[in-house]
């Protein structure tokens, strides 16, 4: 019954899109320092076929009137280098806002039921993209060494032309985040805002992934963190993909909209919004909007969703890439307490970190075996709850 009601709410719910000053979305920088900006909104679209994600990526910015022009630099962090980076149209989330609306008002109620390249400054960041698109200039690195960022911060904004500036605690610990889950390409996107309100092109991001991935930390351990935002998230998948009832898991201190209400569009309708998208999916894809409310800084992790191909136990000494998959799901989870990251051999660290998450839901995972006390084995019920709750099924 309760599903029933939620679903009756839905059918009268209208997608509405915020106007749109755009430009690429991440963590951000700020010239000159005097100067506050305020991200109030992000949007983005996330299309994965299970191999490949594009990322359409776009934010609000506003900044106090004034003849001064302010530079942001913008931080994207991605779990592969990019095959292709380029512009899109401002259009396409009204394109696609409008498309799902008239799917809803048309709904009955159902049964329920990237050429350049260069080489690297050093060992620790090599430089693998740089170009100029659009109003972007754009420069990608591969994170080899996390101790040798913030040197090549400050030399990247010196040749920029750029005040040099202090990376914080926060934000080394933030990137030490994602290298520990092997996401160590970072794309460095320059762009000026001249008036109060600018109006920058979309970029459109196309990379390898064997997960459905959003960056959403890096916003919160930069220089708007502070930032009260609303984040209009667009999940695109194959109809034969299925996601977890609510994508986003887990205690949290902002309002979350993710009601699990999936529409269904055909590769034509999809095309009529962007050839990019449609080329990823076949005949029937499904789309599904997710929205969160709150201050940048009190999002803790990243939308990480993972296939369902967990099939077996795991137990201190094994090592294979299901030890690393759970490893890159428990660090992003917050379950992670150490410097090591994700190597996929199931230790003391991997099984206290099970540990933590079986206690985290124990009403779940060991309630139902009879335990009070949490083992650390990852076994037939941690493996059913997160199969259930987390990761992506298939139908």
């Amino acid at each position: 019954m309760k599903k029933k009601i939620l679903f009756l709410n839905i059918c009268f719910f209208t997608i509405v899109a915020v106007p749109l000053t755009i430009s690429a979305n991440g963590g951000v920088w700020i010239w000159p320092p005097n100067i506050h900006v305020n991200q109030t909104d992000q949007n983005a679209i996330i299309a994965w076929n299970g191999q490949e994600e594009i990322l359409i990526l776009s934010t609000n910015w506003e900044k106090p009137a004034s003849s001064q022009t302010t530079t942001l630099l913008k931080v994207v962090p991605l779990p592969a280098e990019p095959s292709e980076i380029k512009e899109g149209e401002t259009e396409i989330f009204d394109k696609l806002v409008k498309i799902l609306n008239e799917k809803i008002n048309a709904m009955q109620a159902p049964t329920l039921g990237e050429d350049g390249k260069s080489e690297g400054i050093n060992a620790g960041v090599e430089i693998v993209f740089q170009k100029t698109i659009g109003a972007h200039d754009i420069t990608v690195v591969k994170v080899n060494k996390g101790e040798d960022f913030s040197k090549w911060v400050d030399d990247f904004a010196t040749k920029k032309i750029l005040e040099k500036k202090q990376v914080s605690e926060e934000f080394k610990n933030g990137l030490l985040n994602y290298l520990k889950r092997d996401i160590n390409y970072f794309v460095f996107d320059i762009a000026n805002l001249n008036e109060a309100k600018t109006t920058v092109k979309p970029l459109i991001y196309k990379f390898k992934s064997n997960y459905f991935y959003f960056p959403m930390l890096v916003s919160g351990i930069s220089e708007i963190s502070e930032s009260q935002t609303k984040v209009n998230l667009f999940l695109i998948f194959d109809e034969s993909l299925k996601l977890p009832s609510q994508v986003w898991h887990g205690n949290y201190n902002y309002w979350v909209n993710d009601n699990g209400f999936d529409i269904k569009l055909n590769n034509d309708e999809l095309k009529s919004i962007s050839e990019n998208l449609s080329s990823l999916f076949g005949t029937n894809i499904i789309v599904r909007r997710f929205e969160m409310n709150g201050k940048l800084n009190e999002i803790s992790k990243d939308l990480m969703l993972f296939p369902q191909i967990l099939t077996s136990n795991l137990s201190m000494g094994i090592r294979n890439n299901d030890v690393k998959i759970l490893q890159q799901l428990l660090i992003n989870e917050g379950f992670w307490e150490s410097e090591v990251g994700a190597t996929g051999y199931f230790g003391p660290i991997t099984r206290k970190a099970v540990m933590k998450l079986q206690n985290q839901y124990k009403t779940q995972i060991l309630e139902p075996l009879g335990l009070s006390s949490p083992t650390g084995f990852f076994g037939p019920y941690t493996r059913k709850y997160l199969n259930e709750n987390i990761f992506i099924g298939v139908k």
